[in-house]
This record gives structure tokens, sequence and C-alpha cells, in this order.
């Protein structure tokens, strides 16, 4: 998972700018970023196995620090105690632009569906 993370990171740190949004929750909850003005993705993220997610329905990245993460494991704790998350399943830490707060998204997996 802290491959996906990375791999992720790497793709945005490449960009000027990415914006998100959810463009699937049926199962899977699938992002959906944009680099430019086109309507197609140019990555899209797939969390699978969702327990518990806090997110935006849209949001802008800032590409210049790691805006995807996995928590510190204290973090983690209190969030999975706070929201009675199950074992087995991954915390993932999303920071968003110009917004106070971080998002969370407990799943257990994670992949990248397309990336350009």
């Amino acid at each position: 998972m802290e491959k996906i993370i990375s791999e992720i990171n790497n793709f945005l740190e490449k960009q000027a700018w990415c914006d998100f949004n959810i463009i699937e929750f049926n199962g899977k909850l699938k992002v959906g970023g944009k680099t430019s003005f086109n309507n197609e993705y140019d990555i899209i993220i797939v969390f699978e196995e969702i327990f518990y997610f806090q997110c935006l329905f849209s949001w802008q990245t800032d590409t210049s620090y790691k805006s995807f993460l996995i928590p510190e494991i204290e973090e983690q704790r209190d969030i999975n105690i706070k929201y009675g998350i199950e074992q087995g399943y991954s915390l993932f830490k999303i920071i968003p632009e110009d917004i106070e707060g971080s998002m969370y998204i407990s799943a257990k997996n994670i992949y990248i569906e397309y990336m350009r």
C-alpha cells in the first residue's frame, strides 16, 4: 500500500495542479484526478472494500507536497477507535488544498486504475 501511495504522490509532484472528485461509489470508491481542463482523468485511484470514509465530493490538491498518506500509528488508532473501524482495514489520509483538516478513507485495498 505504501508503494501505491508513493506512486500517487510521485505522479502529483510532476503536475502543476490536480483537481480530484469522486467518480464512482458502488462497492469501490473511485477517485479521479485531472491535471488539465480536459474532460478525461489523468489518474484514477480505486479504494476497495470501504469501511469508512470522510471525504469531500471534489477538492483541489497542492502538488508541491505529499497529499496522499498513510497516517502515523497514533492518528490511525484514534480514528479507528472513534469510528469503530474493524481490524484488517487500512486507513488513508488525504490533505486537500485550502481546506482546514484532512479527509480519511478506510479500505482493504488501494490501486491505481489509470495513470497517464
